[in-house]
């Protein structure tokens, strides 16, 4: 399922790359674990993307909202995660949704960025033919400004993955579960450093897909089209 989603969304490339790194993580022994943490990382990155992309829409549209909320952004990104964490973990306890809500808080600032930069660039004749033609406010949103934005939505998606990843990893902290948890084990427990050092790798090849996957499909619907 994993390298058919990879087919559609980045070609034959981005297929053959994802067999051989889901291969090698087959190969660690450690599948169920890493599809725990791969399944984190998509539910957190869905969630994500959909408050990130109407507060990027907000933004990219208003200079008032992009002033106000440009602070906040701002001391969201410089904030470890392990900041996000405590706060979630007293409002949710040890789960895996902690680790989930803990992804999202952490990276949506940085999708609501690029998000909103990208609605900003959406050239100005554009807006103004579509008004002139009697397009609504929704209307110029979904069928102007974000087909126009889809680069930056892209890019946001990748960025996106990549910092819930890091969020759900550290979840181990807070009963995840997943290849975090192996790590932290493999961190406390001297025999079983092995089976750490084997989740830490399951993870950069997870890691690695996970961007491959983003990279390929941005490339292939940013190539001009004959």
């Amino acid at each position: 399922m994993i390298t058919l989603i990879s087919l559609i969304l980045g070609g034959i490339r981005s297929a053959f790359i994802t067999v051989v790194l889901l291969l090698a993580i087959v190969a660690s022994g450690l599948w169920f674990d890493t599809m725990i943490t791969f399944t984190q990382t998509i539910v957190a990155t869905l969630l994500t993307m959909a408050v990130g992309v109407v507060l990027g829409v907000w933004i990219g549209r208003s200079a008032r909202a992009e002033r106000m909320l440009r602070p906040i952004l701002d001391a969201g990104q410089t904030l470890p995660a392990f900041v996000y964490l405590i706060p979630m973990l007293g409002f949710f306890g040890p789960s895996r949704f902690t680790a989930i809500a803990t992804g999202i808080v952490y990276s949506i600032p940085i999708v609501v960025k690029i998000v909103g930069q990208g609605i900003r660039e959406v050239p100005t004749t554009m807006i103004e033919a579509a008004t002139s033609a009697g397009s609504t406010k929704w209307q110029l949103i979904t069928k102007v400004q974000l087909p126009a934005a889809k680069k930056s939505l892209l890019l946001a998606t990748n960025q996106g993955l990549i910092f819930v990843l890091a969020v759900v990893v550290i979840g181990g902290f807070v009963g995840a579960g997943g290849l975090g948890y192996l790590v932290i084990l493999g961190g406390s427990k001297p025999q079983l450093q092995g089976k750490g050092l084997v989740a830490g790798f399951s993870i950069l090849l997870l890691g690695v897909m996970i961007d491959r996957i983003a990279q390929y499909t941005v490339a292939r619907n940013s190539a001009p089209k004959h």
